[in-house]
């Protein structure tokens, strides 16, 4: 795998408990499971849960790695399915995102480490602060979680309307979570659809829906991903379906490659500029 071949996905959302993380976590393995080598970012920084739902106990974070404390090999843990985690700190108090710098070699070391990859996930915190805006601006595609709760769909036009300013429309797709039916999914995306390009000039891409599912919450409870259950549940088969879609049809044109968290921190003091006036 060159460096140019490397593909980026932002899982994120308007507002938090809409499942994204869940999603993140098991989109990884399902793509593992399709014989890509995977590697999950944990970007809520501060308050990372990706090694918690997937029953992990590292010992390092993607906080020392940018902060320069350890090598990001180090922090790297091996997650269900031969994936790999790069997972974040769950202290609240752990993290500033304006004391990290792109400094020293931690750029090229993050980069030639991505190299090793077919796909890069990225679970990012939920809202529109720039720890969040930061690493949607720099992936090759975005999956936007929203629910059918009016509040997640009014957060998640939010999350776009800032969204667009950072970065091109081509690569954003929404994708419904917790839909009782496919009705009520596909009745909320034109509508979504229809504010996006009627306000914001934005096409959005139909990523299609996960049906409410009561063994997700088993599975959360477990720390066992739920694309793992044996025989394949509602969920998981539609976690399967997005992955093997995203492979057979979701390529950027072209890639940005590996280097996904070096270009965070290249654009990072913009948007802490950004955040400072707003």
């Amino acid at each position: 795998m060159t460096a140019s071949n490397v593909r980026s996905i932002a899982v994120t959302s308007g507002k938090g408990g809409v499942g994204k993380s869940c999603i993140a976590l098991n989109l990884a393995i399902a793509l593992g499971r399709l014989e890509q080598r995977v590697l999950l970012v944990d970007a809520d920084l501060g308050l990372g849960n990706i090694a918690i739902l997937a029953g992990l106990s590292p010992e390092r974070t993607i906080e020392e790695v940018l902060a320069g404390q350890c090598g990001v090999a180090e922090a790297a843990v091996q997650g269900p399915e031969n994936i790999v985690v790069l997972p974040a700190a769950a202290a609240v108090d752990a993290v500033q995102w304006e004391n990290f710098q792109a400094g020293g070699n931690i750029g090229e070391q993050l980069k030639e480490f991505e190299t090793e990859f077919d796909v890069v996930v990225l679970d990012t915190g939920a809202g529109i602060g720039a720890r969040v805006v930061d690493f949607v601006a720099a992936v090759d595609h975005v999956f936007l979680v929203v629910t059918p709760e009016p509040t997640a769909i009014a957060d998640a036009y939010a999350a776009l309307k800032v969204l667009v300013q950072r970065r091109s429309p081509q690569g954003l797709g929404l994708l419904v979570n917790m839909a009782e039916s496919a009705v009520e999914a596909e009745d909320l995306y034109p509508k979504f659809q229809e504010l996006a390009e009627r306000f914001l000039g934005a096409k959005i891409d139909n990523l299609g829906y996960i049906p409410l599912d009561r063994y997700v919450r088993e599975s959360v409870k477990r720390q066992t991903p739920f694309v793992l259950a044996d025989p394949p549940l509602p969920a998981a088969e539609a976690v399967v379906r997005l992955a093997a879609t995203f492979l057979t049809g979701g390529k950027a044109n072209p890639p940005q490659g590996a280097g996904v968290l070096a270009r965070v921190l290249e654009q990072q003091s913009s948007s802490l500029f950004l955040d400072r006036i707003q």
